[in-house]
């Protein structure tokens, strides 16, 4: 088995064709969350004859349809979601991903933020 990236896409491919109808938003994220999980790099001592190859770190859904973004921390077991569309983002909203507990709905978690130099250029 091998854990380059192309390997781990063919991986990911064959279980997304295989999954069940999710019948939910909720049931949906978790299953797909599922596969990203068994596609991720998972942490350990890299190899020495591949050391380009970092460990994964997050793993990321986006549902355009009910405006929801979530993703898991690999250093945390819980799910954060964000309802996009209750997050002020003209007030440059920031969201603490590093925070410890950070689980669930955060979307009232957000604070100002000065927006960034990119985003000004």
């Amino acid at each position: 088995m091998d854990s380059e990236a192309a390997d781990r896409f063919v991986r990911a491919a064959y279980y997304l064709d295989r999954l069940p109808p999710a019948g939910s938003p909720a049931r949906a994220y978790a299953a797909l969350l599922s596969v990203r999980r068994n596609a991720a790099q998972p942490f350990g001592t890299p190899d020495p004859a591949r050391p380009n190859i970092p460990a994964t770190i997050r793993r990321t859904l986006a549902d355009p349809r009910n405006g929801v973004y979530a993703f898991e921390s690999s250093h945390s077991p819980g799910i954060v979601r964000t309802h996009l569309d209750r997050v002020d983002f003209g007030r440059a909203a920031r969201l603490d991903v590093a925070r410890e507990g950070l689980v669930g709905d955060v979307t009232d978690r957000y604070e100002a933020a000065e927006p960034s130099s990119f985003a000004s250029a």
